[in-house]
């Protein structure tokens, strides 16, 4: 009985995972649709920093939506932290932040670059590592000798 709750229970999550993702898409597709009002305002007002920190927030917010879908896709450390990355850099480039604050934001995101490097699980480290040796193998044999 309490394997076929929890087959139901999960079940029921993936489907409302997919229902999520579906209602973030078209949330996002309606985002990029929008953008066009904010894209003529800067155009018009193209000496106005105002205007661009405006369709500068607006592009920022659909890309941290655009990270957000695929973190939902593919829940792991990378995409969390692209997450992360968006978020840090939107605060910092559109709420106007004293020296101290932009000092922390920068670095926070030089935390998260270390994470991202240092603390990757061995095993995508290697797929890297693979991956880095075999694009070095295709580079050098199209180099003429």
């Amino acid at each position: 009985m309490r394997e076929k709750i929890r087959n139901f229970i999960d079940k029921t999550s993936e489907v409302l995972e997919i229902v999520i993702n579906v209602i973030l898409i078209i949330a996002v597709i309606i985002a990029i649709i929008s953008l066009w009002d904010p894209l003529l305002e800067f155009i018009n007002n193209r000496d106005s920093v105002h205007a661009f920190l405006h369709f500068l927030e607006y592009v920022l917010n659909i890309l941290i939506g655009i990270e957000f879908f695929k973190m939902l896709c593919n829940p792991d450390m990378d995409t969390v932290l692209d997450v992360v990355i968006f978020v840090i850099v939107r605060h910092m480039v559109v709420i106007d932040t004293s020296a101290m604050e932009n000092l922390l934001t920068i670095i926070g995101i030089a935390i998260v670059f270390v994470i991202k490097k240092y603390l990757r699980p061995a095993e995508k480290n290697k797929k890297l590592s693979k991956k880095k040796k075999k694009d070095k193998e295709i580079i050098e044999e199209k180099l003429p000798e």
